[in-house]
């Protein structure tokens, strides 16, 4: 009797548990469908971003009279940094309304810009950068100082592998590759006050200089510490109070004043902007762009949430 009992309480089981094991074998795991993202093409939930916001975005980050390859590479950084933005609890990418669209291109260029725009969000439809399976950090900048940085030398730390020193030199020939600055002694000081501990004033151009050391230059020339007195900054602290173009700069005495030149526009990590059109006008496809720019990454495709 307890055989017999013990036969039909097996069959219940296993008539039970077998359609539940096939369906979960079919419809495999969601966490490994979410987090398979090492080949190109693959698919990827979407975190819940609207992309028509993108236009927007994409139209506060690069001209719109662009070559159309350097603008969908734009439209993939914005969509990339949305999704990780979205991803990490961070406030996303700020964009512009259409009404500062068409102050900005006129009411008579509206209407073609716009369509642009919206022709490269959608020819790069969900289309995200990542590197090891997460969201990249997609820093751009308008024009390197002739190689984009190293975030290693930058942040010291390894957490951005794929921002890497890159050959930029196709940004020389951009209108803001090189800039000069002269500033009188009094100029200068009254800028860079807050930096010094001692009194400088009544200090010639060549006393300033001296105690406004240039310590150390990443791999790209630009400057990562200065030290003034006993205080030690960083080339951006240095770059943002001056208002300069970029953190690759030079001081020099020129005849009794204090001469600023820079190289490059923008912080210098990951894809330079001018040399972007630089690829595009030579025929680089904007997959070709950003795996130029940006180091050892994989491209994703975005599809709704169910």
């Amino acid at each position: 009797m307890k055989n017999f009992l013990y036969r039909i309480a097996l069959c219940v089981a296993l008539f039970v548990l077998i359609p539940l094991i096939i369906t979960l074998l079919a419809q495999g795991s969601g966490k490994d469908y979410v987090g398979k993202l090492s080949e190109e093409g693959q698919e990827k939930q979407d975190l819940g971003l609207d992309e028509d916001m993108l236009i927007g975005i994409v139209a506060n980050e690069i001209a719109v009279t662009s070559e159309p390859e350097a603008m969908k590479a734009q439209a993939v950084i914005a969509r990339t940094n949305c999704l990780r933005a979205i991803q990490n609890g961070e406030n996303l990418p700020e964009g512009l309304t259409k009404s500062e669209m068409m102050r900005l291109w006129g009411s008579e260029n509206f209407t073609e810009y716009y369509s642009q725009l919206e022709n490269c969000i959608e020819a790069t439809k969900g289309v995200a950068i990542t590197y090891g399976g997460s969201y990249i950090q997609a820093d751009f900048h308008a024009a390197s100082a002739g190689y984009t940085r190293n975030a290693q030398e930058v942040y010291e730390n390894e957490d951005f592998p794929y921002l890497k020193l890159v050959d930029s030199r196709s940004d020389i020939t951009s209108p803001d590759f090189f800039k000069v600055i002269f500033y009188t002694t009094e100029e200068f000081l009254q800028t860079a006050q807050s930096f010094f501990a001692e009194d400088m004033q009544g200090k010639t151009a060549g006393e300033i200089l001296a105690a406004f050391g240039i310590t150390s230059r990443d791999g790209a020339d630009y400057v990562t510490g200065v030290t003034i007195g006993e205080k030690t900054y960083s080339g951006e602290e240095i770059r943002l109070a001056f208002g300069w173009n970029s953190s690759c700069f030079y001081l020099r005495e020129v005849d009794g004043e204090i001469r600023a030149s820079t190289k490059g526009l923008g912080h210098g990590l990951g894809l330079s902007l001018y040399g972007a059109e630089a690829m595009a006008k030579s025929g680089s496809s904007y997959k070709e762009i950003l795996k130029y720019y940006y180091s050892d990454v994989d491209f994703v495709t975005t599809v709704p949430s169910e």
